[in-house]
């Protein structure tokens, strides 16, 4: 998720709790990447709540420029040979995210392919790969705001 040159501390000890609209609903955990205790990234815990057949549990690694740096599905109940190809096991669509920049909210390039943006949709699976695209970017926006909140976040163990 992050290249390991990128931060030499800890991840599993600078995990933070967030309860942010942008993540999704509810609570979740932000580990911060930091090169000699300077916050430079983060990997942060989001849901699309609109998939096609419900929500998709996302991690998306991203620095504080608004660079991507990697997104994985750690969860959905998506159609197996349609909206399933979100999973990196079975296609590298994912990948795709890698090395793009989230710089305003109204981004165009930050859609699907069939909505004027960047990103492949699948043939016949839309609704997913949308949902993906928009948390992704929800993320993105939200990590380029972390560095400024990280003295009122509670930590993971508090």
């Amino acid at each position: 998720m992050l290249p390991g040159d990128r931060y030499n501390n800890n991840l599993s000890e600078s995990c933070y709790l967030v309860n942010a609209q942008a993540l999704g609903k509810g609570t979740h955990r932000v580990y911060i990447a930091r090169q000699d205790d300077r916050p430079v990234a983060a990997i942060l815990e989001a849901t699309a709540p609109d998939g096609y057949s419900g929500a998709i549990q996302l991690l998306v690694g991203v620095d504080f420029t608004g660079t991507v740096l990697g997104t994985r599905v750690t969860e959905h109940h998506d159609t197996p040979g349609l909206g399933d190809k979100i999973e990196l096991r079975l296609s590298d669509w994912i990948t795709h995210f890698s090395g793009k920049t989230i710089a305003t909210g109204n981004d165009a390039h930050w859609a699907v392919k069939k909505d004027g943006g960047d990103f492949d949709q699948f043939t016949g699976a839309t609704i997913t790969p949308r949902a993906v695209v928009n948390a992704v970017k929800r993320a993105g926006l939200y990590a380029q705001t972390l560095p400024a909140q990280l003295p009122q976040l509670s930590a993971c163990g508090e």
